[in-house]
């Protein structure tokens, strides 16, 4: 009872604080609209958590990507040019602006959103300060999506099954990736997925197993690879510049705020990640999405092997085209914590 009484007083004392807070408002761009997160995580966070958690002083207002207007990988020119407050982006559509982006996610390093996490806490300081220092960017929170799989229309049961197929991919790593396996990678966005799956355009198509299922692409893909390429993982930032506008005390609530969203877009991704392969199969306990009847299977034994290679393979290439500098960084953080080193 002591112990309920103590926290429920340092929680009024912080809430007091904060109430003193001179008033704020942020205009907000969040991820894609048709994510479960979007609706589970950030229109909670930025209507109501940020909101109460200051005493109302500080208030956002949030929109979609897609409701922006923006497409995504011009989200870090437009915070650094101070033409939006706060923005949700993902690192594979804004590596073009820095390629060293792509280290926080680099494909086939993580087959499980446990080691995906891993890898990203050790790399965020090194993200945190590319995106300072480079592009006058201020990180605040990680964001991570459900692991990015093929969505096929003929049935894939081994890695040699993806060869010669046309893939639909986002970003030069995954491209990267694909074409390592042996398949043709294609950029489409993910509005013309469905039509392009239906007329042949292509045979497979990757997204989150989590999206894929939200966008129902199970109507048109009844098969489904469990290889998880990688992440997408996302990023919230604020111009560099906005951010020293702000008052100290905004700034710490801001910080302290922000890894309250990171943390609950993490466990909710966890969440979802875990009942997604249920929902786009019909089978075991689906929450969250809608049952399917896809045909699932994960790479077993010598394609476990094999993505290992490709992986390797891949990551080097990046570390020769990101260069030296960003290469010994990745290997002190990222790399440390996976127990790979870039040669």
């Amino acid at each position: 009872m002591k112990r309920l009484i103590l926290a429920a007083c340092l929680a009024a004392t912080a809430t007091l604080a904060w109430a003193q807070l001179p008033a704020t408002h942020l205009r907000v761009v969040g991820g894609g609209s048709h994510n479960y997160t979007f609706s589970a995580v950030e229109q909670p966070f930025w209507r109501d958590t940020l909101p109460g958690a200051s005493g109302g002083r500080v208030t956002a207002e949030l929109v979609g990507l897609s409701e922006s207007g923006l497409k995504g990988p011009e989200v870090v020119r437009l915070l650094r040019a101070e033409a939006l407050d706060v923005a949700m982006g993902v690192f594979a559509f804004v590596s073009g602006d820095d390629a060293g982006f792509e280290g926080v996610d680099l494909p086939g390093m993580a087959p499980d959103i446990e080691t995906a996490h891993k890898m990203v806490r050790a790399y965020r300081p090194v993200l945190a300060a590319r995106m300072r220092e480079r592009h006058g960017v201020r990180l605040l929170a990680t964001v991570p999506y459900t692991a990015q799989v093929f969505f096929c229309r003929e049935p894939v049961t081994r890695l040699e099954d993806l060869k010669g197929r046309k893939v639909r991919t986002r970003g030069r790593n995954m491209s990267d990736f694909v074409s390592a396996l042996g398949a043709s990678p294609v950029t489409i966005a993910f509005a013309e997925v469905i039509p392009a799956l239906q007329t042949g355009v292509v045979d497979c198509a990757v997204s989150g197993i989590g999206s894929g299922n939200a966008a129902k692409w199970y109507d048109v893909a009844k098969h489904l690879y469990n290889l998880p390429t990688d992440w997408s993982i996302g990023f919230y930032a604020m111009s560099e510049a906005r951010w020293r506008e702000l008052e100290p005390a905004v700034q710490q609530f801001l910080q302290a705020q922000a890894q309250v969203l990171e943390n609950r877009l993490w466990d909710e991704t966890a969440r979802e990640n875990a009942y997604a392969l249920a929902c786009n199969t019909g089978q075991g306990e689906c929450r969250i999405h809608t049952p399917a009847d896809m045909q699932a299977r994960t790479p077993e034994g010598a394609d476990r092997e094999a993505v290992r290679a490709v992986a390797a393979k891949v990551a080097a290439a990046w570390g020769e085209r990101c260069g030296q500098e960003c290469k010994a960084a990745w290997n002190g953080s990222a790399g440390k914590a996976l127990g790979v080193t870039l040669p």
